[in-house]
């Protein structure tokens, strides 16, 4: 990396990001922002050969600083470089640092998958339903993307209460011009046939997995076998055995000896790319490359941590929605009270009416309607 300047190219891209970060917030005023070239590149590369000398979380500085002592002239302690981290989140190096520090062969699938952060705040900020005990809190939430071997590719973070469905195609366009890759394999927090159609006017594939409520089985499919697959049960691909023109997906269909039938879907780039009787095993794929590269990620504190941008202050709009629904409520209340009212008028006319012209018997009956 020395050799070839490679870090080089990164601390002029940095520059670059907080020299932008300076035109656009001129009032800011942190370390980081005022760091000369050579601390750039002594912070980055402290960074960089933290996983040579087997370090694992930042804590672990105070006791290996020693061979970092060796190797670049600078020994530094965790909590100097936990701020610089902190600091880079801010000036949102993530987006100008991407095109160098990412694998020079990404593969040909992309994994993508979220993960909520909670944040404890008295700031205004978003709020949403975070995984933990169910509650709804303020935080953001990670979409990451993996490689096929795990590797992380990218990073956005997003509100809370904003559901990945509205996000996705864009995050995963922005994948694509960044690594190549246009294929994605994404849980079933995408399926829908809009977001099929999404994919396939960007000209992205997406695999994704069928609700179980959404098929009766091989009955629901114009399904030919596909053979059997490697874990022994049988796979069927076809579309659906009613024609639905506005459905681009086909279908890859897994029997179970025993157990429920499981339905995958894929776009027709998908299809063009992938062998359908590889669905399965891709799919399946997905959650042992990604929750195991969360777990890792989780281990040093590097995805748990909120820090800079991933604070996305705003108006709670939980509360908003609380808000409109409560509104809604009044106004509904509000016009069964004037519909009430106007009955209660009408029937007050016809009451006055008996009275006036002496009819005894239908006054009696008035008078009971207008009480009720």
């Amino acid at each position: 990396m020395q050799q070839q300047g490679g870090l080089r190219e990164v601390i002029t891209l940095l520059q670059q990001a907080i020299h932008a970060y300076r035109t656009q917030h001129p009032e800011a005023d942190y370390p980081l922002v005022h760091h000369t070239e050579e601390t750039l590149l002594l912070r980055f590369q402290a960074l960089f050969y933290a996983p040579l000398l087997g370090i694992g979380k930042l804590t672990e500085f105070d006791v290996k600083e020693h061979p970092l002592l060796t190797l670049q002239g600078r020994s530094y302690h965790s909590s100097t470089l936990t701020q610089f981290l902190g600091q880079l989140e801010r000036i949102d190096a993530a987006e100008a640092l991407l095109p160098p520090l990412l694998p020079p062969h990404a593969g040909m699938l992309s994994y993508v998958d979220g993960h909520m952060l909670a944040y404890w705040s008295r700031v205004p900020m978003h709020k949403g339903k975070i995984i933990m005990r169910g509650r709804i809190m303020a935080g953001s939430q990670a979409v990451i993307a993996h490689d096929e071997a795990g590797q992380a590719l990218f990073v956005a973070y997003y509100p809370p209460d904003v559901h990945v469905s509205q996000v996705i195609v864009a995050y995963c366009a922005k994948v694509a011009e960044a690594t190549g890759p246009a294929l994605f394999v994404i849980d079933r927090a995408v399926n829908a046939v809009a977001m099929a159609r999404a994919f396939d006017d960007q000209d992205l594939g997406l695999l994704c997995m069928l609700d179980d409520n959404e098929h009766e089985g091989l009955a629901s499919f114009a399904a030919t076998p596909v053979g059997t697959l490697a874990d022994g049960t049988k796979g069927y691909s076809g579309p659906w055995q009613v024609p639905r023109p506005e459905d681009p997906r086909h279908f890859v269909i897994v029997e179970p000896a025993e157990g429920k039938t499981l339905g995958y879907w894929g776009t027709p780039k998908v299809k063009e790319a992938l062998a359908v009787a590889e669905w399965p095993r891709v799919y399946r794929e997905r959650n042992e490359l990604q929750e195991n590269s969360f777990k890792h990620m989780i281990d040093h504190g590097a995805l748990n941590t909120n820090y800079g941008r991933k604070k996305i202050l705003g108006p709670d709009r939980h509360q908003q929605r609380a808000r409109e629904k409560l509104d809604q409520a009044v106004q509904a209340a509000q016009q069964r009270v004037d519909k009430q009212a106007s009955q209660v008028k009408t029937q007050q006319d016809k009451v006055a009416e008996s009275a006036r012209k002496g009819h005894h018997k239908r006054l009696e009956q008035r008078q009971r309607t207008l009480a009720g």
